[in-house]
C-alpha cells in the first residue's frame, strides 16, 4: 500500500516535471516578433523615414551603424546614435550581445532623423534618430546553441529580457 503511494507520488512528480520541460521547449517554437526581409520592407516605406542599421562593436559610442550596401540612399556609412525605442531595451543580452560575440543583426529603424554632425576628432558622420517602431531583418543570428535550433526568422520569448522589457514599459 505504501509503495503504491510512493509509485503515484514518482509518477506525478516526473509526469510534472516533463510538462514543464515541453513547455519551455514548445516557447522557443512560439513567435513573439516575425523578422522581416530588407527588400520587401523597404518597398512599403517612404524614403526618409527609416534606416537599416546594423549591430558594431567597432562603433563603441553608438553600437550603431548605417552602411551603405544596405542603405541605397545614403553617400557614406553613420553611426546612429538610437533615441526612445531602441530594441537594446528588449532584448536579451544572452543572445545578442556583439561586444562579446561575432553577432551582427540588421534592424531597420523606422523614425524620423533629428539631427546629423561629423565628429571633428574621429571625422565620422553620426545621426541621431529618434525611433517610433523597429524591425529585425531575416536572418536572425543568435549567440548562443540556440543558433542551430531556433529559426531564424522570428524572435521568441527567449530572445527578450523580461526584466529589461518590464523597466522599459514601467
Amino acid at each position: 500500500m505504501l509503495s503504491d503511494k510512493v509509485g503515484r507520488v514518482k509518477r506525478a512528480a516526473f509526469s510534472i516535471t516533463l510538462s514543464v520541460l515541453l513547455i519551455a521547449i514548445l516557447l522557443n517554437f512560439v513567435p513573439i516578433k516575425f523578422a522581416v526581409k530588407l527588400e520587401d520592407a523597404q518597398l512599403k516605406l517612404e524614403a526618409g523615414n527609416y534606416i537599416c542599421v546594423t549591430e558594431s562593436k567597432y562603433v563603441l559610442d553608438t553600437g550603431w551603424i548605417a552602411k551603405t550596401n544596405i542603405n541605397s540612399n545614403l553617400e557614406e556609412n553613420i553611426a546612429v546614435k538610437v533615441f526612445r525605442n531602441n530594441p537594446n531595451k528588449y532584448l536579451s543580452n544572452r543572445e545578442f550581445d556583439f561586444n562579446w560575440f561575432e553577432v551582427e543583426n540588421s534592424f531597420l529603424f523606422i523614425g524620423e532623423v533629428e539631427h546629423v554632425e561629423r565628429s571633428r576628432e574621429t571625422n565620422v558622420l553620426y545621426a541621431n534618430l529618434d525611433v517610433d517602431k523597429w524591425e529585425i531583418v531575416h536572418p536572425i543570428k543568435r549567440a548562443s546553441i540556440r543558433k542551430y535550433i531556433t529559426p531564424k526568422n522570428y524572435l521568441s520569448i527567449y530572445d527578450y529580457d523580461l526584466i529589461k522589457s518590464i523597466r522599459t514599459i514601467g
